[in-house]
């Protein structure tokens, strides 16, 4: 019982055991607190396997575990993307598009009649996308790796839901790009600097006092870096940088966000539309 009792306390601070779970699977540096939190969870495993976990705790506690870091973990792409209380959750959302300012002038004689013009309100509803995974964890792999196993399966579990809440979202953004100032087409297969000129001003007009930014496949990024004349630009801190890392992280002002080509999906497809 008392193990039951520490590791529903546990369970009460959001994030806290899956944070040890994914330093158990990475054999990421633990303090005394990380590897105290690891033999509680691992003894209560072990307890539930002895007895056969007729209420499948096990499956329960991963399921738990997974739901709370996927909701609660605050993540700094998707943060600066959305407000993330309208991503991720169950109730019915609804919310009303910028209204632009559509109202003509016309020269009239005074008190005179002109054309009317008008305000266009939208509103935009959900795309309501539920996942899910189902997976196995046998008795023969717990009692042989007991805590591992099931930090190995939390973690991976919460990874490939995340990954898919990615593609999601980003398919959906990627779709609503179809024309208009939004969507500049590069004339060859590598970005230029007149494409991004044109990307970076269309940004920094309509960033409205925020921090604009890009995000796209990393192969991408470091294509920018071989840009015909960007090195001339570059101050002496930044051509530093630029060798160091041999990434773009800056192009006038707006920030460069690259997502790995070799993060993908259990299918084997990337984070982002290519």
């Amino acid at each position: 019982m008392a193990l039951d009792i520490e590791v529903a306390e546990l369970m009460k601070q959001p994030g806290r055991v899956y944070e040890v779970a994914e330093k158990t699977q990475y054999n990421r540096a633990m303090d005394a607190e990380d590897k105290e939190i690891a033999e509680v969870v691992g003894a209560h495993v072990e307890e539930l396997i002895d007895k056969g976990d007729p209420n499948k705790e096990i499956a329960q506690f991963v399921n738990r575990t997974v739901t709370d870091e996927l909701y609660g973990a605050p993540d700094e792409l998707l943060d600066s993307m959305f407000e993330r209380g309208n991503v991720g959750e169950f109730d019915d959302y609804e919310a009303g598009r910028t209204v632009k300012n559509t109202l003509k002038a016309y020269d009239a004689a005074k008190g005179g009649n002109v054309p009317k013009s008008y305000l266009h309100y939208e509103t935009i509803k959900p795309v309501w996308r539920n996942k899910q995974i189902e997976a196995d964890l046998s008795f023969v792999e717990v009692r042989r790796n007991s805590w591992k196993s099931v930090a190995t399966l939390t973690t991976f579990m919460t990874e490939a839901l995340k990954n898919q809440m990615f593609y999601d979202i980003f398919s959906m953004v990627d779709d609503a790009i179809t024309g208009g100032e939004q969507k500049i087409d590069a004339q060859g297969k590598e970005p230029t600097m007149q494409d991004m000129d044109a990307l970076a001003l269309y940004l920094n007009e309509y960033a409205d006092g925020g921090n604009p930014f890009t995000v796209s496949l990393m192969k991408y990024c470091a294509k920018m870096r071989r840009m015909t004349g960007y090195a001339e630009y570059l101050s002496d801190a930044a051509k530093d940088e630029f060798n160091r890392y041999g990434l773009v992280k800056t192009y006038d002002g707006v920030a460069i966000t690259g997502i790995s080509s070799a993060k993908k999906l259990g299918d084997g497809s990337l984070l982002i539309p290519d």
